[in-house]
C-alpha cells in the first residue's frame, strides 16, 4: 500500500517510467536540501569572512547589523516554492500518461505539490 499524508493506495505497482519519476523526485529534494545549505552559510561568508581580516567586533557588529535580512529572508522563503514547482512539473506529466492506481497516485503527489 502506498500512502501520501490523506491519501492510500493499495496494492500499487510502479511502472519502470514511474520509478523513474520517483527518482527524479528524490533528486530534486536531495538537490534543493543542498542548495539551502549554501544559501544559509552566505551571511556567515560574507560577515565574517570578508577581506578585511582585522575588522573588530564593532565592525563584525555593524556589519551583522546592515545585512540584508530581508532579501536573504525572501530567497530563503523561495526555496520551498520551487521545489515544490520542480515536483509538479515531474508529477502532473505523469497522472496523464498513467492510468488506474498509478495514475491516482501521480494526481496525489501533484495536488501535494501546489
Amino acid at each position: 500500500m502506498a500512502k501520501l499524508g490523506y491519501c492510500e493506495i493499495d496494492n500499487l505497482k510502479l511502472s519502470r517510467q514511474s520509478k523513474r519519476a520517483v527518482f527524479e523526485i528524490h533528486d530534486i529534494m536531495y538537490h534543493a536540501n543542498l542548495f539551502s545549505t549554501a544559501m544559509g552559510s552566505i551571511p556567515f561568508v560574507q560577515i565574517f569572512m570578508s577581506p578585511s581580516i582585522t575588522s573588530s567586533p564593532l565592525e563584525t557588529g555593524i556589519n551583522i547589523h546592515e545585512y540584508d535580512w530581508q532579501t536573504f529572508s525572501d530567497a530563503m522563503s523561495a526555496v520551498p516554492k520551487i521545489v515544490r514547482y520542480k515536483i509538479r512539473s515531474v508529477a502532473e506529466p505523469m497522472s496523464w500518461y498513467t492510468g488506474g492506481k498509478e495514475g491516482e497516485f501521480w494526481r496525489y503527489i501533484s495536488e501535494a505539490a501546489l
